[in-house]
Order: structure tokens, then sequence, then C-alpha cells
């Protein structure tokens, strides 16, 4: 059993904390999880030989779009998650933009 702490950002409301929450119970090895909606700190006791860290994070970044995970278990760390861009560039009454 592991147990990794995330300080995260990008969280408005205590429905957004529940959304990560349930996204990330329901991965398979995950024991438990829980945010501090007041510290912005997510807390999860998994199976460390059924899910990894890694599918953890991904997990945060699915349940709600636009979270950011500022640190891991107090040491500094580097989100690398990029999420995909589904805006381009179209035509504005037949004139381009710009």
């Amino acid at each position: 059993m592991k147990k990794n702490t995330y300080k995260l950002t990008g969280i408005d409301c205590a429905a957004c904390a529940l959304k990560i929450e349930d996204g990330v119970n329901k991965l398979d090895g995950v024991e438990s999880s829980s945010m501090n909606f007041m510290l912005m700190k997510f807390f999860v006791n998994f199976d460390e030989n059924k899910v990894s860290d890694e599918e953890i994070e991904l997990g945060i970044h699915k349940s709600l779009n636009g979270v950011r995970i500022v640190s891991k278990n107090n040491e500094v760390y580097e989100d690398t998650y990029e999420e995909p861009k589904v805006f381009k560039k179209i035509n504005f009454f037949g004139r381009k933009r710009k």
C-alpha cells in the first residue's frame, strides 16, 4: 500500500473537488482518495502493484479540466501534462481572421 499527497491548483469549488475524488476512485487499485478543498491537497491510498503514479496523475487531469499538480509528496513537481487543443482558426463570415 502506498500513499501520495498532491497539491493542486485550478479547483474552484467543492463540487470540482468531488469530481476529482470520484474520477480517481474509479481506478483499479485505488483504495481511497480524499480532497481537502481548503488546503488544495489531494490524498490517495493505492496498491502500487495495480496502479502507477502516472495513472493516478492522468486520472486527476481527466477528472477535471484545467487542474494542475503543483507538488507531489511535498516536493516541487513538474507537471508535464498538456491538455489537447480542440480549438482551431476558422473563417468568420467568409473573412479570414488575422
